[in-house]
This record gives structure tokens, C-alpha cells and sequence, in this order.
């Protein structure tokens, strides 16, 4: 971005939805050229598998997952053919929680499905690696970018929302938004606008033009 003519270097901004927002989180950790950071009904996806939807269960729920994992790696190389899983369920049921219903309205129907999105992702190498991911790792100490956060007062994620909100120690507002869920930050004209309603004046403000110094 910083090679291209029209952008400033010193007022680039991050605005990042559900998994977006951690990884945008993870991004102005480490990288200060990012001057200002939204997120939209942020996901930490690591803790999020982990801990599950609600964030109810302890980390080490994710045991008997990584178990099964290494059990799959040994019969893929004796030769078994690889194994696949859902990203968002194929066939919700009374138990599937409200946003991962909708998430499944939105990725698997017209609404928002694309062909080359095939809701299936390795069982092996995605389990691993997200089980050990933490989007927000270390954010108290090194994160120092201004951070807006938006999400819906019925979403199943805002733990992790309030959670980021908690821990960040940089300038920060935590916005949310009465009678929103997870999904409908997406494409719910309602929830969209009040979004881009406090994102606009947030990155107005934080990345504004300084003055020139003689």
C-alpha cells in the first residue's frame, strides 16, 4: 500500500469483520504503520474453536479434537484418503447455535454463496494450527493503535468483543449495537449503517493529516 502514489503511509487503517477483526487485531500488533483499527463482530478464531461459540468451555475442550487429529494423521500416511470438515454446518439443528444457523443461510444459499467456496477445509492441518492461534495475544503490552469495536447485543460471539475491549490498553470504544447478531453486520442494511456510522468519524479522527512541520 505505501508504494502506491495515493496513498498517505502515515493514515492507513484497518477495518475487519468477524475473523477479519482479530486477524486485523493480529496485524497492528506487530506492524505500527497501521494507525487506527475497527472491528466488526470480531472473531479470535483460535479461542473460538477452543473454547466454542459462547466461549464456555476451557481451552483443553480442545483435547479430544487434536486427539482425533493426530489419530487422521497416521492413517493419511498409511494412505488414507485425507478428511475434510464443514467450516459452517451443512444441516443446523435445535442445537446449533443462532449465528452459526444464519452463518449457514448466508455461505450455503443464494444469499451469499459463491461456487468456489466449498465449506470444507482440512481436518488435519486446519485443526492444528487454529486450535493454537490467539488473535489477541499479547494486545495488554503491545497493541497501540486506536481501536473502535461494533457488535450486536444478541450476537454469540461478543465475548470476544468485550474480551479485546478489557484487555486493550491504547484508546478504545466498544459499540453495541441493541438487537444485532453476528451475521447481520454482513449485509443487514440496518446493522451496516450503524457500523460505517461510527467507523467514519473514528477514522476521520484518528487518521487526519497532521500538519506539515517546517
Amino acid at each position: 500500500m505505501q508504494s502506491l502514489d495515493y496513498v498517505d503511509a502515515e493514515r492507513i487503517g484497518v477495518l475487519g469483520v468477524c475473523a477479519g477483526g482479530g486477524y486485523a487485531v493480529n496485524a497492528a500488533l506487530t506492524d505500527y504503520r497501521i494507525k487506527a483499527v475497527t472491528t466488526v463482530s470480531a472473531v479470535n478464531n483460535g479461542a473460538s474453536f477452543r473454547r466454542g461459540w459462547y466461549g464456555t468451555d476451557s481451552d483443553a475442550a480442545a483435547v479430544p479434537t487434536l486427539q482425533a487429529v493426530a489419530q487422521q494423521r497416521t492413517a493419511e500416511a498409511q494412505g488414507a484418503d485425507p478428511a475434510y470438515i464443514p467450516y459452517v454446518p451443512e444441516q443446523p439443528d435445535e442445537s446449533t447455535p443462532r449465528d452459526l444457523v444464519e452463518a449457514h443461510d448466508y455461505y450455503l444459499t443464494p444469499r451469499a454463496q459463491h461456487p468456489n467456496a466449498k465449506n470444507k477445509q482440512l481436518f488435519t492441518k486446519s485443526m492444528s494450527r487454529i486450535f493454537t492461534f490467539d488473535a489477541f495475544h499479547l494486545v495488554e503490552d503491545m497493541f497501540t493503535a486506536p481501536l473502535l469495536i461494533v457488535a450486536g447485543s444478541e450476537a454469540g460471539s461478543l465475548w470476544m468483543s468485550t474480551e479485546l475491549h478489557s484487555r486493550v490498553r491504547s484508546p478504545k470504544k466498544l459499540v453495541v449495537v441493541d438487537g444485532g447478531a453476528h451475521m447481520d453486520f454482513y449485509d443487514v442494511p440496518k446493522y451496516v449503517d450503524h457500523a460505517v456510522a461510527e467507523a467514519t468519524p473514528f477514522f476521520r479522527e484518528n487518521l487526519a493529516a497532521r500538519p506539515v512541520e517546517n
